[in-house]
C-alpha cells in the first residue's frame, strides 16, 4: 500500500468518524475544522506522538513514543515493560500527534492542529514480528534513521475512530 493509499484510508475512516460522531464530540471537534489531506499528511510525517494505553487496575498510561504511519495502520515500537503489559490485557489504545499553540484569531507562533484515533491492536511478538519488521524496516528507517530492531513488539492500531482539527484563520469561534 502506497503512502497517499495509507492517508486516503485515514481520510475515508475520518469521514466516516465524523458522519457518526455524536454532537457532544463535534462541538470539540467541528468537522468544517477537520485537517485536510495535505495537513494530515503534514501531521502525521512528524517522528513523535503520545500512545495512551490502560493499566490492569484501571489507571490510563500515556507516554510520548515515535510512531510510523503505514498499511493504513499506526505502528509504534515498544519494549517489554508498562505498555506491552497493558496491552497484552487489553489490547486498545488512542494515540495523539499535535503540534502548535496558535489558535483562531492568534497571529504568534505556529497553528495548532491535532490527530487524535483509537481503536484495537495488534501486537506482533516472536515470528509475527519479524514478519512485520521486514515489510516496516525501511518505512521505519527513512523516518527515524534506523529499524526499530530495540523492540521487543510492534504495535499495530488499526484505528476505529479519527478526528482531526486545524486552527484556521477563516474560521470564526
Amino acid at each position: 500500500m502506497t503512502a497517499s493509499e495509507d492517508l486516503e484510508a485515514l481520510l475515508a475512516l475520518q469521514r466516516a468518524s465524523f458522519s457518526t460522531a455524536r454532537r457532544s464530540v463535534l462541538r470539540g471537534w467541528p468537522e468544517e475544522q477537520a485537517l485536510d489531506a495535505e495537513g494530515l499528511a503534514e501531521l502525521l510525517a512528524r517522528r513523535y506522538c503520545v500512545l495512551a494505553t490502560g493499566r490492569a487496575d484501571g489507571r490510563p498510561q500515556a507516554m510520548p513514543v515515535a510512531f510510523l504511519v503505514a498499511e493504513s495502520a499506526f505502528w509504534f515500537g515498544t519494549g517489554t515493560g508498562g505498555r506491552l503489559r497493558n496491552l497484552r490485557a487489553l489490547p486498545w489504545c488512542s494515540v495523539v500527534v499535535m503540534v502548535g499553540e496558535r489558535d483562531v484569531g492568534e497571529s504568534e507562533g505556529e497553528p495548532h492542529r491535532v490527530v487524535a484515533a483509537e481503536g484495537p491492536v495488534r501486537l506482533h511478538e516472536g515470528e509475527a514480528l519479524t514478519g512485520a519488521r521486514s515489510r516496516l524496516d525501511a518505512a521505519w528507517s527513512r523516518k527515524h534513521r534506523q529499524p526499530p530492531d530495540w523492540a521487543a513488539a510492534l504495535i499495530e492500531l488499526r484505528p476505529e475512530r479519527l478526528f482531526s482539527h486545524g486552527a484556521r484563520a477563516d474560521l470564526g469561534r
